[in-house]
């Protein structure tokens, strides 16, 4: 099976359709990260298919979580290679999207390929998380945050919550150990994938 007919397979189950232009700017970026990932450590992932199960269909699986409609702010907090936040922004264009990348050379790549796939409504900040929990244009302005890889569920807690505005949501995707133990304990707005 081709990476293409994976990523449709994987998009029926979910029920999304996506417009050629987005399916494009998914075939693009598939390339481009391939052509980086030697130069600069972007993904563990080497291979089309990887790219597309682990990256994209995982980074939509985050969707479960919250409605992507045109007013939902949304921080990804260590967008390493843009996963959640750019493959979320590409399959749905109406999230105002912010990516914050502590390493230049992935911000760079970031910043890259909002620019080779035209996309609007989406930025990337060069800078850690915690220089940005006081900046008054970020501080409580996000209905949903995603940090992935950036440390346990605490650690991410911490670093998201002075993003999110009241009553917003830090979505994270865990695995079943951790989601057991947190199940009972889980602030409001702690809402594992």
């Amino acid at each position: 099976m081709s990476s293409e007919q994976l990523l449709r397979r994987g998009l029926d189950r979910i029920g999304l359709t996506l417009t050629p232009a987005q399916l494009d700017a998914l075939k693009l970026y598939v390339s481009e990260l391939l052509r980086w990932t030697p130069r600069v450590n972007l993904t563990g992932l080497k291979s089309e298919d990887a790219i597309v199960r682990e990256g994209f269909l995982r980074s939509l699986s985050y969707r479960a979580a919250f409605e992507p409609e045109p007013w939902v702010r949304a921080v990804d907090i260590g967008s390493g290679a843009g996963f959640p936040g750019l493959v979320l922004k590409i399959c749905y264009p109406a999230i105002d999207m912010l990516l914050i990348e502590a390493a230049r050379r992935r911000a760079a790549f970031l910043r890259h390929l909002i620019r080779q796939l035209g996309l609007t409504g989406v930025r990337c900040i060069h800078a850690r998380a915690e220089q940005l929990h006081a900046d008054p244009e970020h501080r409580g302005k996000y209905d949903v945050a995603f940090a992935r890889a950036v440390g346990g569920v605490a650690g991410a807690a911490l670093l998201a919550e002075p993003f999110l505005a009241p009553g917003g949501r830090l979505i994270l995707q865990v695995g079943r150990h951790t989601r057991n133990r947190f199940r009972r304990c889980a602030p409001a707005w702690l809402h594992p994938a």
